[in-house]
Order: C-alpha cells, then structure tokens, then sequence
C-alpha cells in the first residue's frame, strides 16, 4: 500500500555527507570539489539501491515462479531503502510484504479467496474475507519478540492465527486464538458454510506453503489427517470431563465407551470416531501427553469440523477447555491469545 503521511509535506529529502559515511577517492579532499563528488557518488549509491528495490517489487508483482516469488518477498522484508542520503517517504511496510506474497501464492493455486484492501485511515493494507467482511480485518504483525518471523492477526480481536517464518521455514497455527474467533465468536454471526470456507483458506495457505517450499506446518486443530494427534493441556487424564462426556453424548443420542488402551471412543455419524486417551512417549513433547484424535474414511473431518458439526461436543469442549484445550506451540505463542 502506498503510505501517505499527511503531516509529510516536505519533498524528497538529501543530506551532506557525514563524517562516518563511506566515502568516495576524493573524500580526503577538503575543496568543494572534493565534497560535492562524494556526495553525488553517495547519491548515485542510494538511487542504485532504489532501483534495485523496484526490480525485486517487480518479481514479487508479476513473477508466475514460485521460487521466485518466495525469494522476492525474503528479499523485501528485509530490504533497507532508506539511506542516510536519499528518504522515500512512501512505503510499503514489511507486514504489508507478507499479504502481498498471500495473495499471490494464492492467485498462482488460482485459489485468490481473500481480498487485498487498502485503509488509509490505517495506512495499511489488510485482508478482507468474503460473507465475513469487516468483521475479519486481518494483517501481519511484527513482534519486536520474534522479529525473524510475523504473526498472521484479527486485528479486530488482536488474536493472533498462525506464525509464519521464512527462514526457520515453519508455521504454526493457534489453536486457542482460533478457537475462540471460528469457534466461538464466528459461529454465534455466520453459517457453517461462512466459516468453513475460511478454515478452508487457511488451509489451503498452509498446504502450499509445505507443498511448495517444503516448509515444516503444524496445523493444530485444523490437521484433517487420521495421523494427526491433538495434544490436550492436560497432562492427566481429564477424569471429570470424560465423564461428563458420558452423560451429555448419551442425552444426544450417542455412547461413549472404553476401547483398547484405556480409550475413550466415541462414534459419530458418517464412520467419523472420536478417541480420547493417552499417547505413548514421544520425543519432540517430551513425556506422555494426553491427545484427542478424529478418524474418517476419507481424512477430511477435522476437530474443527467436530466442534461445529457436533453441538453438544462444542458445548462440552468450550465448558472444560481448562483440561482439554488443544495445546499450540509454546514457543510462538506462550502468553498470547
């Protein structure tokens, strides 16, 4: 977005050489001669970064490679234009780079769902989602915290949906922040078919990012995989929330009961089943740790889908979320929502 300060009037401003620039052969040179071709060479040095800025913009706009474009956009969140010689007061900022790139990973996938806005009460672009419109304002955040990366943000609510980094090649998505904006906040205003076609573009913004650049996803509650195991907080077994899962699923029509393993199943419609038990040691959780998992035939129910499909699992999960609350990685997101 092009960033207009409107307390900005001046045009573009130059500076005279200081002492602790580089200089050019004439510098040592104490005659006028000598000063104005080190600032003219100091000069041309700012313009050729401008140049070269423009040319990786241009990448980042048009290219239709993939890695061309995960390059450009690695090059312009870090990129300096800014000299002590030469000031471009319009700029994009560097979470307004990590949108540009969204959109267009996504128009390559011919998938471009969300739409790039443009705020200049904000002075910021930001990205709006169709049926859900204002009430999603989404924007990258940069935490001074974890400045490598950036923080995909409802600014509406200041929750933060997922981390992406480029370098370390990972992302991670919040299973509490998405809890309470799908979950909780988004289905008290919209239809299943609304927010599903969110979760949807959330997905799919992950799926490319491990299917092209072979990052490292960690998709939390919305993992549609058989494989994929939902840590709980609870590093017990949540005694008092199975058996008030017993109660409410055989008021709804359904019956808990032990499988193997100390398991606790139970089955829903469709062939979907829901396990709760604890899960042998692994490595990268560092003990025994006690995890939801969902099965279907074709590996396309989530928990989120659970969550929504299901009112009297929400209604159970959301009451005991002390004990059964999906865990996300503490490492991005420890202390925030």
């Amino acid at each position: 977005m092009s960033k207009k300060n409107k307390k900005y009037q001046k045009p573009t401003e130059t500076f005279e050489p200081k002492a602790k620039e580089k200089l050019s052969a004439y510098a040592g040179s104490l005659s006028t001669t000598g000063r104005l071709i080190s600032y003219n060479d100091q000069l041309k040095e700012s313009l050729s970064r401008g140049i070269q800025f423009t040319q990786v913009l241009d990448e980042l706009i048009n290219t239709d490679d993939k890695n061309v474009l995960i390059e450009s956009v690695k090059t312009l969140t870090d990129y300096k234009l800014d000299t002590a010689y030469l000031v471009f007061p319009q700029q994009y900022s560097r979470a307004d780079y990590y949108l540009i790139f969204l959109n267009r990973l996504l128009q390559l996938h011919k998938n471009e769902q969300v739409i790039l806005q443009s705020s200049d009460h904000k002075n910021e672009l930001y990205h709006e989602f169709p049926g859900i419109n204002m009430e999603g304002y989404f924007t990258f955040h940069i935490d001074e915290h974890m400045p490598e990366g950036a923080y995909y943000v409802d600014k509406n609510t200041g929750l933060r949906l997922f981390y992406i980094n480029f370098k370390r090649q990972l992302i991670r998505f919040n299973g509490s922040a998405l809890t309470k904006l799908l979950v909780v906040k988004y289905e008290e205003k919209f239809d299943y078919k609304t927010v599903k076609h969110f979760e949807q573009y959330l997905v799919a913004i992950g799926k490319y990012f491990k299917e092209d650049y072979g990052f490292d996803v960690d998709f939390n509650l919305l993992d549609a995989s058989n494989n994929a195991s939902y840590q709980i907080v609870s590093d017990t077994e949540p005694r008092d929330a199975l058996d008030k899962l017993f109660i409410i699923s055989a008021q709804a029509g359904y019956m808990l009961v032990a499988g193997r393993d100390n398991r606790a199943v139970l089955k829903l419609r469709n062939d979907v089943v829901i396990a709760i038990f604890e899960q042998d040691f692994v490595e990268e959780l560092g003990d025994s740790r006690w995890v939801i998992k969902v099965h279907d035939d074709d590996h396309q129910v989530s928990w989120f889908d659970v969550l929504y499909k299901y009112e009297f699992v929400r209604d159970w999960y959301l009451e005991n979320l002390s004990s059964l609350a999906i865990k996300s990685d503490e490492r991005f997101f420890k202390g925030y929502n």
